[in-house]
């Protein structure tokens, strides 16, 4: 009776050991794959069923080389085995997508014969996948740096936004360089935002005037009433507001400098008159006063419109085009300078994080993304979003996700609509939801709202008391009331 007791208790203890083994080989977070002697599969874990996509029956009972022949899983690292009698370690491929690291070990009986071969499994699906993201991080990063190498070791810069990489613009700043040597007659042409400002600034430093005064008017900016006063300046008394100790007039201040008049095709033909008399005689008199000054200035002019066209409609006088086309140049929109972007780009961004105190870079994913927009508002675009990048991203680095491969508009834009988007909203709670304002401010609010957003898309007072039905002079006043620049340059 206690042979049987003990050997009822050795059968129990068994039992009890093949359970819990059963349980570690089901619970094992690593696929466990057994096969014979001749390769023929006799066991799995549940986990070779998420690894393989097949249910353990369809495994069971077949030969490795059928499950090869199949493309459930390639390599075999248990044909491996067959073939060398020695343990095996390979990276596999499954028919579901993964990548899987094998090792399988043979298990040999008393006699040597070859009898289960055990194979242990790591997914490592996302450990190579993060591994290939770090490759390409890495390759991207590495480019980005020999693209600022290379900007370090190369000089595109003339001034402090002007970049000229492209065969055209280098061409256009040789001329310049020579042309700022003398005193003719300068008209940069091209679109907004294009850079004539800051063309015309590097023109003036690269002169012998660059001592005297740089001295800019807007043509579009200035109402037609003001524009003598403000060109000219005036004398006490000479008319009712005029300050008693009189004033100096842009001309007058531009002497021994460099005037820069932008916008010029806004001009009406009355004021063109007195700017052609201006130009021709290089003096000019005081509202108000009788005596003549000699001016030596030197005149550089700037427009987005086409003054050959205007002269042929009448909208321009054509013996001031004459005199202010002595050199007439056309800048390039930056569409056809994509060479240039790279090096403008971080050389506007260095700009900005100098005014801001910060030190943000551009992810190579988004620098791409800058490159490949055409930018039809030009520099003036390119700088404002860049501006609007750094002071509105938190961090380092500015990094911004590709949704639409097809779209041409960076899709950092979506962040800056909703910006804008947020701000209107905003400024509607601040109109309708405080108590402390009354109506005047509430309006004001609302007006300078409106002046802004047409300032922005139209560029001029004149333009935009056109669109918006009024006198330029009370869109002028009401943007200097509201310190509202205008935007074309």
């Amino acid at each position: 009776m206690r042979e049987k007791f003990e050997d009822r208790e050795a059968i129990e203890k068994l039992q009890k050991e093949c359970r819990d083994l059963e349980t570690i080989f089901n619970l094992s977070l690593d696929e466990i794959f057994v096969t014979d002697g001749n390769g023929t599969c006799i066991r799995v874990n549940p986990v070779c069923e998420r690894n393989t996509g097949r249910q353990v029956n369809e495994l069971v009972g077949k030969n490795v080389r059928d499950l090869v022949n199949e493309g459930i899983f390639t390599p075999s690292a248990t044909l491996k085995v067959l073939e060398e009698k020695q343990p095996v370690t390979v990276i596999q491929s499954t028919s579901s997508g993964k990548r899987l690291h094998v090792t399988s070990t043979p298990v040999f009986n008393a006699e040597g014969e070859l009898t289960l071969v055990i194979s242990n499994t790591i997914d490592i699906t996302e450990v190579l996948s993060l591994k290939e993201k770090v490759k390409e991080m890495e390759e991207l990063i590495e480019t980005y740096n020999d693209q600022i190498s290379e900007l370090k070791n190369a000089d595109y810069s003339y001034g402090s936004k002007i970049i000229a990489k492209s065969p055209a613009m280098i061409k256009i700043l040789e001329l310049l360089g020579r042309v700022s040597k003398v005193d003719s007659t300068v008209l940069l042409l091209g679109e907004s935002g294009v850079g004539k400002t800051e063309i015309a600034k590097w023109v003036h430093e690269e002169s012998n005037r660059k001592d005297g005064n740089f001295v800019e008017i807007n043509c579009g900016a200035i109402p037609p009433s003001l524009f003598e006063s403000e060109l000219f300046g005036y004398e006490p008394g000479s008319f009712s507001g005029a300050l008693s100790s009189g004033s100096k007039g842009l001309i007058e201040l531009a002497d021994k400098g460099t005037l820069f008049l932008d916008e010029v095709g806004e001009l009406p033909l009355d004021l063109q008159t007195k700017l052609l008399q201006v130009i021709q005689s290089k003096s000019f008199m005081r509202i108000g006063g009788r005596v003549t000054k000699k001016v030596d200035i030197r005149i550089i002019v700037a427009t987005n419109r086409n003054l050959e066209e205007m002269v042929r409609k009448g909208e321009f006088r054509q013996d001031l085009f004459y005199r202010l086309s002595v050199i007439p140049i056309e800048i390039p929109p930056l569409r056809e300078r994509r060479d240039e972007l790279i090096e403008l780009i971080f050389k506007l961004l260095d700009y900005i994080n100098k005014k801001y105190m910060s030190n943000k870079v551009l992810s190579p994913q988004l620098l791409d993304e800058l490159v490949s927009y055409d930018w039809p508002g030009n520099i003036r675009e390119l700088e404002n979003t860049l501006e609007r990048l750094v002071v509105t991203t938190d961090g380092v680095l500015i990094d911004k996700e590709l949704e639409n491969q097809s779209s041409n508009e960076p899709h950092l834009y979506e962040e800056i609509n909703e910006v804008s988007h947020l701000t209107k909203n905003n400024l509607l709670e601040k109109i309708l939801g405080s108590g402390e304002l009354s109506l005047d401010n509430r309006l004001e609010l609302v007006e300078k709202e409106i002046l802004t957003h047409f300032m922005d898309s139209l560029g001029t007072t004149r333009k935009v008391a056109k669109h918006l039905n009024s006198s330029q002079s009370t869109i002028s006043r009401k943007c200097i009331k509201y310190n509202i620049k205008p935007t074309h340059k």
